[in-house]
């Protein structure tokens, strides 16, 4: 092999590396499961309380569209450096795509700021072969066809090598299909259970602390939509146990003091267990449920008329009224013409 076709042939081997490293984060967010979709106990967290990272993440996962389309650009541009032929196509899409991502990671302070940053050089070096024709093209000269050597001398391995863009495209498509078909559902879905809500809470069983940063009663309580692993991660929690039941979900607790818990709620016919978590702080954890279950408390529900009221064992029930400006975020339909509305 001469300089000419040692230079191809890692020109090959940063593209195949750029694929590898780019093609994940491409198949979750066309499954919408990177960012996600805001669910209501994240309504609870309010802007002062979010982080720059967090206020990113809800802002993407807020709109699927966004989302979807940011993996499908990463997505095509990896698929494009499999043939050498489209490289140069994929090395200006992903360049442009990975500047985005830096640029975003750089100001809303996302840790994968290094990351970001090598993956858009190495797509810029992906491109660099086709620089000076694509710079005489946009000046309106004459462009030569680019004389690339073939890297792989051997007939022998060629004629099984040239079958592998096909196989990883098969394969790219498979995966993306399965991430779509079994992430955007789920994402998608705002059913939940019949508690699935932001609510005010009035009543129960907490008697008033005498100074309000001490005054432990519910004013604000938000239950999931979404079931399962993915709604709250047990693991993160020490020692917790998942209740039987057949829905287990997020839930977050406005204490009428400010403080804000999260946890897991479990559904059982009419009985619902709520464990919570330590509050929030500025201790620059994620907000999610962290750390040992705190307290659990367990109810019996009934619906009354327009609320849901939580019966606990011997005590005075905690009624909670659906909170209509809670979910603004989520209710907001969309409208070609509309007056502005930005609060």
């Amino acid at each position: 092999m001469n300089a000419k076709q040692i230079g191809w042939a890692l020109h090959w081997v940063v593209r195949v590396a750029v694929f590898v490293m780019l093609m994940p984060y491409a198949l979750f967010k066309l499954g919408l499961m990177q960012m996600g979709r805001p669910d209501f106990p994240e309504l609870l967290i309010a802007l002062g309380e979010k982080s720059p990272m967090g206020l990113l993440w809800t802002f993407m996962g807020f709109s699927p569209v966004v989302q979807f389309l940011a993996g499908l650009a990463e997505f095509v541009a990896c698929v494009l450096l499999l043939w050498r032929r489209t490289a140069w196509l994929g090395g200006l899409i992903g360049f442009l795509d990975l500047a985005v991502v830096w640029l975003l990671n750089m100001t809303f302070d996302v840790p994968v700021k290094i990351p970001a940053a090598i993956q858009a050089l190495l797509f810029l070096l992906v491109l660099a072969p086709w620089l000076p024709r694509l710079f005489r093209f946009l000046a309106g000269r004459s462009v030569e066809a680019l004389d690339a050597p073939r890297a792989i001398t051997s007939e022998k391995v060629h004629r099984v090598t040239r079958f592998f863009p096909v196989l990883a495209l098969v394969i790219s498509l498979g995966a993306a299909g399965f991430a779509m078909f079994t992430g955007i559902p789920k994402a998608l879905d705002r059913e939940g259970t019949e508690l699935s809500g932001v609510y005010s809470v009035a009543g129960g069983d907490i008697e008033p602390a005498p100074a309000l940063p001490d005054d432990q009663r519910w004013a604000a309580i938000a239950f999931g939509s979404v079931d399962g692993a993915a709604a709250g991660s047990f693991y993160r929690v020490e020692s917790a146990e998942t209740p039987e039941g057949s829905f287990h979900g997020l839930v977050a607790l406005r204490r009428a003091s400010g403080s804000l818990q999260e946890g897991f709620y479990t559904l059982d016919g009419n009985r619902v267990i709520i464990q919570l978590t330590a509050p929030m702080t500025d201790d620059g954890v994620n907000a999610a449920p962290r750390g040992p279950v705190m307290e659990t408390r367990e109810f019996t529900w009934r619906a009354g008329e327009g609320t849901i009221e939580l019966v606990p064992a011997g005590g005075e029930e905690f009624v909670l009224t659906p909170s209509k400006l809670g979910t603004t975020l989520l209710d907001r339909p969309f409208t070609w013409v509309s007056s502005p509305f930005n609060r």
